[in-house]
């Protein structure tokens, strides 16, 4: 059987040609959209039409987008973010979603510790005046030997941790979930605590919780006032887990001593944000999981999710697994 498949992901466009030719050689048509996603919610509504499958970037998947598109039958992330997609109003109209986790782990792993390490060197800063032709000295923070705070210690924050032994760092970490089942082995020391504990004694406080409801802005103006004001923070989580009026108050006040983010509340980061004018600020445009390898990896997985549930098989990445037995189960039909 052929299936149309939509790809709105520039990862899969870059990296995914062997992921094409996967899905192409079981029968599918693979068709790029004109632009990159992430969509806006009447422009994918219109790319979709006639479509049985998306490959999507971090589009907008709501009940009203399902309703539109009655031949879609999968999203398929490629990514691991799901926070675009309403995951209840698709199963309800009985629309398989999965995503690629694991995929990216390691480089944002290292990409993290690229920001950490970019902001208190401030090579950034140091890059700009060699280009413009300058010349001069930017007094930075070592990063050996000191505390690292990790607010969320799953797979990514674990990856985070393990680069920062060889920084020979005290770790805390703030995760009720992975302290109660404990985390793997040839990890260096993770002492879990409290998250005031963590904010309190860290140097530098890195983000990798999930976009959850009760996780929204939990970086506020009160958890900033808890760290010391000599610490940075690191995001490359999700930008809606920080009020980044906040933020920007928090470096403007010298409440915190800087700060690095690769995510934002509204991406891409509108020109008129005041994040781009903050002191002691590194913003990169969501690129921590843009490796070619996790690209790669990425597009292979969700072209393997995207065929599996068209086929009636059960995905690896599955999100919403009730799906399957729903009545209102789109694929078959």
């Amino acid at each position: 059987m052929s299936w149309r498949v939509l790809v709105t992901a520039r990862a899969f466009w870059v990296s995914g040609q062997p992921a094409k030719e996967y899905l192409e050689a079981a029968g599918c048509e693979v068709v790029y959209t004109p632009e990159a996603g992430p969509l806006k919610e009447d422009v994918l509504i219109e790319r979709l039409q006639g479509f049985d499958a998306i490959i999507g970037s971090s589009d907008p998947y709501n009940a009203h987008v399902f309703a539109s598109c009655p031949q879609l039958k999968v999203v398929s992330r490629c990514g691991v973010g799901i926070d675009s997609v309403d995951v209840g109003a698709a199963t309800e109209a009985g629309i398989v979603v999965t995503n690629t986790p694991g995929a990216m782990t390691d480089s944002v792993g290292d990409y993290t510790f690229a920001l950490l390490l970019g902001i208190t060197r401030r090579i950034h800063e140091g890059d700009a005046l060699m280009r413009s032709g300058g010349w001069g000295e930017y007094p930075g923070v070592a990063v050996a030997g000191k505390t690292l705070g990790l607010v969320g210690c799953g797979q990514i924050g674990q990856a985070v941790a393990k680069r920062a032994g060889g920084f020979s760092m005290r770790i805390l970490a703030y995760d009720p979930m992975v302290a109660e089942r404990g985390v793997p082995s040839g990890l260096p020391p993770i002492e879990f605590t409290d998250l005031d504990t963590v904010l309190a004694e860290s140097d530098f406080v890195s983000l990798h919780a999930p976009n959850l409801p009760e996780t929204k802005n939990m970086f506020n103006r009160e958890r900033f006032a808890k760290m010391k004001s000599s610490a940075y923070f690191i995001n490359t989580a999700r930008g809606a887990l920080v009020d980044e009026a906040a933020l920007v108050e928090a470096l403007e006040n010298g409440t915190i001593a800087g700060a690095a983010t690769d995510v934002y509340q509204q991406e891409p980061l509108p020109a008129d944000s005041p994040l781009r004018r903050a002191p002691r600020c590194l913003l990169t445009p969501h690129n921590a999981f843009n490796s070619a390898e996790a690209a790669e990896a990425m597009s292979i997985q969700s072209a393997e999710n995207t065929l599996a549930a068209l086929q009636g098989e059960r995905p690896l990445g599955l999100i919403n697994s009730t799906v399957l037995e729903s009545a209102q189960l789109r694929i078959g039909k």
